[in-house]
Order: structure tokens, then C-alpha cells, then sequence
């Protein structure tokens, strides 16, 4: 629940703040997230743009990273939601 209201409320600022960065990496660095959020949310986002064809195939993460850096974790899960509902229409 917490990681939900979390992702809703960076959804919102990121939406809100877009028009005033070029990329959402530019965004997010321009709102303070540390560099492990932001290599994570990267992450995240090229894996459900490139649509694998397995769960395993075409995923970018770093496993290690995963397990020790929650900034990270959460970079790469909020990435991974915000790039799906923003394609889900091409779906």
C-alpha cells in the first residue's frame, strides 16, 4: 500500500513537472532523487518499453543491486508501472 501511494504521488509530480524538463530522468534528478532511484526507474522503464518475450528475456536490472539498494528497487518498480500506464494505449 505504502509503495502504491508512493508511485501515485511520484506519477503525479513527474506528470506535473514534465513540461519542464526534457526527459523524466531530467525531472526526477531536478526533484532530488538520488543516483540509485534514478538508475533503477531507467531501468524499469526500458524493460516494460521493450516488451520482452519472457519474464527473463530483455529485462534490464541489476539482481545485486535489487536485493541491497531499495532505492534502486523502487526506482526500477516505479519505472516499470509509470512507462506501462503511459503506453498502456498502444497496447
Amino acid at each position: 500500500m505504502i509503495l502504491s501511494l508512493k508511485s501515485a504521488g511520484i506519477a503525479f509530480a513527474v506528470s506535473v513537472l514534465t513540461g519542464c524538463a526534457d526527459t523524466r530522468h531530467e525531472t526526477l534528478s531536478e526533484l532530488g532523487f538520488a543516483r540509485p532511484y534514478l538508475d533503477g526507474y531507467q531501468d524499469g522503464c526500458y524493460s516494460r518499453t521493450n516488451e520482452p518475450a519472457t519474464h527473463l528475456d530483455g529485462f534490464r536490472q541489476d539482481p545485486e543491486r535489487m536485493e541491497v539498494e531499495e532505492k534502486y528497487a523502487y526506482g526500477w518498480q516505479d519505472g516499470y508501472e509509470q512507462c506501462y500506464a503511459d503506453n498502456k494505449d498502444y497496447l
